[in-house]
C-alpha cells in the first residue's frame, strides 16, 4: 500500500487495476449506494486524475510487467528442474494398490524416479545457450572440406 494514499483510495486503485472500470471500482471502495451515476462518474475521473493515484497505478503496472517478464535467470531455474526430473533426482509419489476390484487388500505409497536423459541433455543445452556458450560461429567462403572445417574452429578457439 502507498503511503500517500487512504485506505479508500488503495481500494480504489486495487479494483480500478483489477477490472479497469474506474465506476465499479469507486462503487467498491466508496459508500456510493444514493449516488446517481453521474456522480460516481465524475467522482471516479476526479480521483484518476490525482497525482498520487496515478503514481500508485502505475507503480502496480511496473510491477505486474516485471512479475510476468520471462528474465534468465527464471529460465534457468525452469530448464535446471526439467534437468533434475530427467537424470532421476526429483521422486514422485504414487499410490499403489493391490487387489482392486475384489476390494482392496493392501495400498502403497510408491516413491518413482523416472528418467529421461534426452530431456536433461536438452535442457542442459539450453541453459548453456542462456548463460552465452555454443556461441562459436565460423565463417566460411568457398570450397572448404570437413577437415579443414574443424581444424580452422579448434584453430580459432585456440586463440581465445
Amino acid at each position: 500500500m502507498s503511503e500517500n494514499l487512504t485506505i479508500k483510495q488503495e481500494k480504489f486503485v486495487l479494483k480500478y487495476f483489477e477490472c479497469g472500470n474506474a465506476s465499479e471500482a469507486y462503487r467498491f471502495a466508496y459508500s456510493a449506494k444514493n449516488m446517481k451515476d453521474e456522480t460516481i462518474n465524475n467522482k471516479s475521473y476526479q480521483l484518476l486524475q490525482k497525482g498520487e493515484i496515478r503514481t500508485r497505478l502505475n507503480e502496480l503496472r511496473a510491477k505486474a510487467e516485471e512479475d510476468s517478464k520471462w528474465n534468465v535467470d527464471k529460465l534457468i531455474k525452469a530448464h535446471t528442474r526439467i534437468y533434475e526430473i530427467g537424470i532421476g533426482d526429483v521422486a514422485s509419489s504414487h499410490i499403489v494398490s493391490e487387489g482392486a476390484g475384489e476390494g482392496i487388500s493392501n495400498t502403497l505409497e510408491v516413491e518413482m524416479r523416472d528418467t529421461n536423459l534426452a530431456s536433461a541433455k536438452s535442457a542442459l543445452v539450453e541453459i548453456g545457450k542462456l548463460l552465452g556458450y555454443y556461441t562459436a560461429k565460423a565463417e566460411v567462403s568457398g570450397e572448404l572440406n570437413l577437415s579443414d572445417f574443424t581444424k580452422r574452429l579448434y584453430d580459432e578457439r585456440k586463440q581465445k
